[in-house]
């Protein structure tokens, strides 16, 4: 179903600066041609499916604001989220190389996105070099991501694990300056931790309790109270290497 066109973006998400300025230089022409690119926004209400696996790509989406899940279905009736995207991350990008999604893409909130046409951010890469390495940037941290997952689910306990996304989901946040404090607003209820952490829900209701108890978080109805981010922390032997956020001033060309 076609969803609403909200027609005048004025400029370019700046979630999406802000993850990728510490690799290339935002400058005013590249400005220009992304303000250009960016001036088709959609508007999807939660719960609604982007773009169903096997279904083909029409456009490239970049998230202004609101969460959506990726995730593959089994034949069993089974789901598996395998990533969580947020502002300033690319949906579809996969449409630059292939035809056809691999995943599931639906809104956990009401989003509001960018639809971009292949060809236009093909002139776009065309006209700025740099852009190009800097999307690569951006399409290897969720390959990061992806792994980071993987060894999450083949090594790590039930604790580990809920430890560690919640630190990851934070970080993730941190960076583009959508959370800040002790209270995280997440719109993820225990069964999608179950899809993400390939438990049960009943697992994950029992883990969030020894947490609680261990004193590191309280989680409410989309609210987690973060009260020991180094308990946290330590729990999911986390370390954001993985998430590449140090600033690459080496690599930032010269204006």
């Amino acid at each position: 179903m076609d969803m609403p066109v909200l027609p005048g973006a004025d400029e370019m998400t700046a979630d999406l600066v802000k993850k990728v300025s510490g690799y290339f230089p935002m400058l005013d022409p590249l400005r220009k041609d992304l303000m250009e690119l960016t001036r088709e926004r959609m508007s999807f209400p939660a719960g609604h499916t982007i773009i169903s696996a096997g279904d083909k790509y029409d456009s490239i989406y970049l998230i202004e604001d609101g969460w959506v899940v990726r995730s593959r279905f089994l034949p069993g009736g089974g789901r598996q989220i395998v990533n969580v995207a947020l502002p300033g991350d690319f949906l579809c990008f996969n449409a630059m190389m292939f035809r056809m999604s691999e995943f599931d893409l639906t809104t956990r909130t009401n989003c509001s996105v960018f639809r971009l046409k292949a060809p236009d951010i093909d002139r776009l890469l065309e006209d700025h070099k740099g852009l190009a390495a800097a999307l690569m940037w951006a399409n290897a941290q969720e390959e990061s991501l992806l792994a980071e997952r993987v060894v999450s689910l083949g090594r790590r306990d039930a604790l580990e694990r809920l430890a560690h996304v919640i630190c990851e989901i934070a970080s993730r946040l941190e960076m583009i300056e959508r959370h800040s404090g002790d209270v995280l607003t997440i719109p993820l209820i225990q069964e999608d931790f179950a899809d993400i952490l390939g438990l049960s829900s009943i697992h994950v209701t029992r883990t969030f309790r020894k947490l609680s108890e261990l004193g590191a978080v309280d989680y409410r109805s989309g609210r987690l109270r973060l009260n020991r981010v180094d308990i946290l922390r330590r729990i999911a032997g986390f370390e954001s290497d993985y998430l590449h956020f140090t600033q690459r001033t080496d690599r930032i060309p010269a204006p």
